[in-house]
């Protein structure tokens, strides 16, 4: 050692690597211990290692000791000197690889054998696990893989089709079974799901998917997938702003996610021009463009365009649409019955039922079940033809054991619906038990055993039924009424008045609520309050004598325009105790107008007028009655009506009608404008005006016409002349 410096290593040439493969650590830089190298204990087990010896010390280390020299050794003291000072620093040396060791190494080490590990299964979650112990039921002999049953779900939701969704759905609830911790397997089932039952889906349904969306969310994260099945299972209720909000924010996120693939940005964009359609067409067709850009073969792209369209008012470009899509792929069960319903609702039945019958022409001999039933449903909702309906329902029924369940059920209840309506009680409870039989619990089924009982005043019955449906008509105002009808049953017109001032709430549309909520006072023998609910119905200023009752063109919970209001007749005329108590006739006189019963109105108004009194509101009625088969007498009624009552808008409102009728165009004009400066909520007085505004100026008729259907999308009156502009071109 004699006359030599001694240089320590530092301590960023510690190689952890040495140890995890099975080495040692070296401290002294890969110098060989030998002669005059000092070794003390322990550095025994530091074994030298060649792969660090030629590596540089890094000077970036924060865990660096600066090399020490020693002074020169004079004579003995200054050997003993340097021995000591080497003693010193290998301690030193010592506590800082000890350090490194655990600030370090340790750590690394630790890592490296974490990820070595084989990693557990992730965890199932409580909703994952409930639902499938609710699915065991309808899968008992349940075969094959889940990725056999994942891969046939997403063969069927590529199909894009309503009737393939309802299998996919299955599959995708097999796939879960074999494997809870299928994601793909739960966001294809969700999608499914939601793409398929939509608006019609029952609560139950929709809040399991739901628990089930957000569980996984929760376990594996928020991917793309996910995330877009979440959006579209929110938009099925998306009447509720609060769902219409989260499902844009759920699709915002899909579309900027790093991982999406270009189909899942394309769901997203759709699922943006859906959120759109009601508020903003134009931004809405703008995603629809870029979900086409990204995934051309998306065939619900050109589906949804339509529909906005249709919401728009542009019913001859959404037919368009939907024809070009029907050119593309004849099979599109979709676009063939969003094309009929349209065709319905602007007043073309004929063209609707041609659709069906082009279509039943083309599956050839075999037939076509879907087109054969569609054509009977038109028969009965939109022909009015009801026993020809149940003629063709039942050829259907005759057949049935050849069908599914799904298949079998829409027949018997359509044929129970079909009963009903033509007068058959018994016939069409026994339809609605068969459907029942083939698919328990089918909410459609009860409501037609719900109006049967109804109009047998049979209230167990009644209310046995009202469990049946209860949040499942994709109407919350009309469940509502219905409850409070059996609750006037169950001689509880308070609770009954309750329910139906509940759905006013719900859909200001609801004119036949404020005249039920007034015959529930008026069964609690309230007179004065009874006619205080009748007479905003009554002079028109809120509630649209003409305007049609809320509900769909064609429907699986069919309702005659006048069942919410069958079997309260008379309720309102036993109030009255003297021969000159004119106005109980009066307001039952409104109530058998809005029941449809046209000669028990005109009977009741007539009475009131030959009482002596001057009644404007009563020869306005009856003006209106009479506007169809006697426009002469409607016109002396009317004028009549405004010259006794001139600041009532239904006595004005007769008078624009009776003019236009006489073909008065300007007089009806500016009778017309005169109940809008007084009514100006009055969507009839609004599409009459629009409709004598049509030949002259047809841009501001279609400006009137758009706003009335973007403020109800079921005043067919109107979209009927939209539909007119259109053909014009």
């Amino acid at each position: 050692m004699g006359g030599e410096d001694l240089e320590l290593p530092m301590l960023s040439h510690l190689d952890p690597s040495a140890a995890s493969s099975g080495g040692d650590l070296d401290l002294l830089g890969g110098a060989q211990a030998a002669g005059n190298e000092p070794r003390l204990a322990g550095a025994t087990a530091l074994s030298p290692d060649s792969r660090i010896s030629s590596v540089k010390p890094a000077r970036t280390s924060h865990l660096t000791a600066a090399p020490v020299r020693s002074a020169q050794r004079e004579g003995s003291g200054g050997g003993v000197r340097s021995l000591a000072a080497g003693l010193v620093v290998l301690v030193l040396l010592g506590g800082g690889a000890a350090a490194g060791y655990f600030l370090l190494y340790k750590p690394r080490q630790e890592a490296a054998l974490k990820a070595s590990r084989p990693q557990g299964p992730a965890p199932v979650s409580p909703e994952v696990m409930a639902a499938v112990g609710r699915w065991k039921l309808q899968f008992l002999e349940l075969t094959g893989t889940s990725a056999d049953h994942l891969a046939e779900g997403q063969r069927q939701l590529a199909k894009d089709q309503r009737v393939a969704y309802a299998e996919a759905e299955e599959s995708f609830q097999q796939a879960v079974l074999l494997d809870p911790r299928s994601t793909d397997a739960i966001a294809g089932y969700v999608q499914a799901l939601a793409l398929g039952r939509g608006p019609g889906m029952d609560d139950n349904s929709f809040q399991e998917a739901r628990e089930l969306i957000q569980a996984t969310e929760s376990t594996v994260g928020k991917l793309p997938g996910l995330l877009v099945a979440h959006a579209n299972l929110l938009l099925s209720r998306a009447r509720q702003s609060s769902h219409l909000e989260e499902a844009t924010q759920l699709a915002d996120a899909a579309r900027a996610h790093p991982d999406a693939t270009d189909a899942q940005k394309a769901e997203a964009y759709l699922v943006l021009g859906r959120a759109k359609v009601a508020t903003s067409r134009e931004l809405a067709n703008k995603d629809f463009d870029e979900a086409r850009r990204l995934a051309p073969k998306l065939k619900r792209v050109d589906y949804y365009s339509a529909l906005a369209h249709e919401e728009a008012g542009q019913y001859g470009l959404a037919l368009k649409l939907l024809g070009r899509r029907l050119e593309l792929d004849p099979q599109d069960w979709d676009s063939l019955e969003a094309s009929a319903r349209i065709y319905v609702e602007v007043g073309e039945t004929g063209r609707a039922r041609k659709l069906y019958e082009d279509r039943a022409k083309a599956k050839g001999k075999a037939g076509d079940l879907r087109s054969a039933l569609a054509l009977a449903v038109l028969r009965y909702q939109a022909e009015g033809n009801a026993r020809e309906a149940v003629r063709e329902l039942r050829a259907l029924a005759k057949g049935v054991s050849r069908y599914g369940p799904r298949d079998a059920s829409e027949i018997w209840v359509h044929l129970a619906a079909a009963e009903r309506t033509a007068g058959n009680a018994d016939g069409a409870v026994k339809a609605a038990d068969e459907a029942l039989k083939v698919v328990p619990a089918l909410p459609e089924a009860h409501l037609q055993l719900f109006l049967v009982a109804l109009a047998g005043k049979d209230a167990p019955r009644a209310r046995e039924h009202l469990k049946g449906f209860q949040g499942r008509l994709e109407d919350p105002a009309l469940e509502q009424v219905l409850e409070g009808r059996v609750l006037l049953l169950e001689q509880n017109p308070a609770g009954a008045q309750e329910r139906f001032l509940a759905a006013g709430k719900l859909d200001p549309r609801r004119l036949d609520a404020q005249l039920l909520a007034g015959v529930a006072a008026a069964t609690a023998k309230k007179r004065e309050e009874s006619f205080r609910l009748f007479y905003p119905v009554l002079e028109a200023r809120i509630f649209d004598p003409l305007r049609p009752a809320p509900r769909p063109a064609l429907t699986r919970f069919w309702l005659r325009p006048g069942d919410t209001l069958a079997g309260v007749e008379n309720v309102v005329q036993e109030l009255g105790g003297r021969p000159d108590d004119v106005q109980p006739l009066l307001y039952e006189g409104l109530v058998r107008f809005h029941q449809g019963d046209r000669q028990g109105a005109e009977r009741l108004l007539r009475s009131v007028v030959e009482t002596g009194t001057n009644n404007g509101s009563a020869q306005a009625y009856r003006s209106l009655l009479a506007l169809d088969a006697k426009p002469a007498q409607a016109l002396e009624l009317a004028e009549k009506a405004v010259a006794l009552e001139r600041s009532l808008p239904v006595a004005r409102l007769s008078l624009g009608l009776a003019q236009a009728a006489a073909g008065d165009v300007e007089r009806a004009k500016r009778s017309v404008r005169s109940v809008l400066e007084v009514a100006p909520t009055m969507l009839s007085a609004q599409t009459k005006l629009a409709e004598l505004e049509l030949a002259a100026r047809p841009e501001v008729a279609r400006a009137m016409l758009e706003k009335v259907v973007g403020l109800d999308p079921s005043c067919f009156p109107a979209k009927k002349l939209l539909f007119k502009l259109d053909e014009r071109g």
